[in-house]
């Protein structure tokens, strides 16, 4: 079944910042060009717990019923706390997109990842979440979409930078409240 894009869906970017000791995820609604808010979560670094804290940032949020799409920056946040987006969007019944400015090396992530607890489980995860394709300038991976229903989603949302507005600025605030100011993505 297609989907009926509109320009002012809500969307929501999620990024993270993080530290040795402290991480957190960030999250920025957007409809249209119009910021309508932000939501926040701890969650721990090289940890287990970003899906589960992702799901209940969403569903405890006064926009869940009216969010269109998930845009993550990758993967993992806080260093290996790997998202696993088939559960995210099995759980909030909302599509994801997964956003990259360079395709990960996956031998080397695989290596890193040997060096922490539950490697396969976060391995899993990691498989889960399907191929990586490029999109000109970006690589994405999804769930709940199709490639074409992706890039048109990205085209709609995307007006300064090259990745999506929501997200772009979930990754400044983010950045902000860690290192107590913004750093450009």
């Amino acid at each position: 079944m297609a989907i009926n894009f509109m320009k002012n869906w809500r969307v929501l970017g999620i990024d993270d910042s993080f530290s040795k000791e402290f991480c957190c995820i960030v999250g920025c609604v957007m409809s249209g060009r119009n910021i309508e808010g932000f939501m926040f979560e701890e969650i721990s670094v090289d940890g287990f717990d970003s899906t589960e804290k992702i799901v209940n940032m969403v569903k405890r949020s006064k926009f869940f019923n009216q969010l269109k799409c998930l845009f993550l920056g990758g993967i993992t946040f806080g260093g290996f706390n790997v998202a696993d987006i088939s559960k995210i969007n099995e759980q909030t019944g909302i599509p994801i997109v997964v956003v990259m400015n360079r395709k990960p090396n996956m031998d080397e992530f695989r290596n890193a990842l040997r060096n922490l607890n539950g490697y396969e489980e976060r391995i899993a995860m990691v498989e889960r979440a399907g191929a990586i394709y490029n999109l000109g300038s970006l690589f994405v991976q999804f769930y709940g979409l199709n490639l074409d229903e992706v890039r048109k989603l990205i085209e709609i949302n995307t007006w300064r930078g090259k990745i999506p507005e929501a997200l772009r600025i979930a990754h400044l605030v983010a950045s902000a409240i860690v290192h107590g100011e913004s750093k450009s993505r």
